[in-house]
């Protein structure tokens, strides 16, 4: 999995890119994994800071089928840890769904390292700062979620992939559809 991260959210978390790390064996096989899965839309993702009562969140976007996680309060510790959250929140969005179920642990085993990148896909950026304007309401949509206290983030992701239709061009027309369904669709597609 590729997290290419906008200039903000590097800059803030002081995020180390492939070619900037010291230990050679670290960079080599961050740069592998780069290098294997650039271009596979299905195995790269945006990723934005925005600030929500001043806790730092990061919204994480696919590439292919804009099925976007929310991270609420990462700290700089938990990079780290960002590809299993983003896993987690993916079994748990298909827990019902057996055979994607089996699917995503396939996929999990087949590309189970992560690596950060330079965000350049203009389309990703823009569907991005859509999706924080319109969506999130620059972070004041998560009070929505809040209860007892807590940010319900299952219930977030969940809402965000099921009940909330982008649009994208596919095979040059625009098509209105829900992220969940389209991730499940092209997952299918690369195993067929």
């Amino acid at each position: 999995m590729i997290i290419y991260a906008t200039k903000q959210t590097i800059d803030r978390y002081g995020i180390k890119l492939p070619e900037n790390f010291q230990d050679p064996i670290m960079r080599q096989i961050a740069l592998d994994v780069y290098n294997g899965e650039k271009d596979n839309c299905l195995l790269e993702w945006g990723a934005k800071l925005f600030y929500f009562d001043r806790h730092k969140c990061i919204q994480i976007c696919n590439f292919a089928s804009k099925l976007t996680i929310v991270l609420v309060d990462i700290k700089k510790s938990d990079l780290k840890d960002v590809g299993d959250l983003v896993a987690r929140y993916l079994m748990d969005i298909y827990s019902d769904n057996k055979k994607m179920i089996a699917l995503l642990e396939r996929f999990f085993k087949e590309h189970p390292l992560m690596c950060f990148a330079k965000l350049t896909d203009r389309r990703i950026i823009s569907t991005m700062n859509r999706f924080q304007n319109i969506y999130l309401e620059d972070g004041y949509r998560l009070y929505d979620f809040i209860e007892n206290g807590i940010i319900k983030t299952i219930k977030l992701n969940r809402k965000i992939n099921c009940g909330y239709m982008v649009t994208d061009k596919i095979d040059g027309k625009t098509e209105y559809y829900y992220p969940v369904e389209r991730f499940e669709e092209l997952l299918v597609k690369y195993y067929k």
